[in-house]
């Protein structure tokens, strides 16, 4: 698979991470947690990334479950950069 330097990011990705963020916050509402926890959420999203990876990659499993998958990891990891970007503030 070759990088595609987000390409496609802005029409057809920040789209899906807007949606999971919303989504994200009807589920849980606004989150307040220490750094070690948000890294703790990231790494267990990241954990079901890898998963779908292998699935797809050795079980024949979905494109549709990575995207899926990669898009909530993305979306968290963009909201713990925000977090520490207003930190530095």
């Amino acid at each position: 698979m070759k990088d595609l330097c987000l390409e496609t990011y802005t029409e057809r990705i920040t789209p899906l991470i807007f949606q999971e963020n919303h989504y994200q916050l009807e589920k849980w509402g606004i989150q307040n947690h220490d750094p070690l926890q948000w890294l703790a959420f990231a790494t267990e999203e990241l954990g079901e990334l890898a998963e779908a990876i292998g699935d797809w990659h050795f079980r024949n499993g979905a494109t549709e479950d990575v995207v899926k998958e990669a898009i909530q990891t993305a979306t968290l990891c963009i909201k713990i950069a925000e977090m520490f970007q207003e930190e530095g503030q």
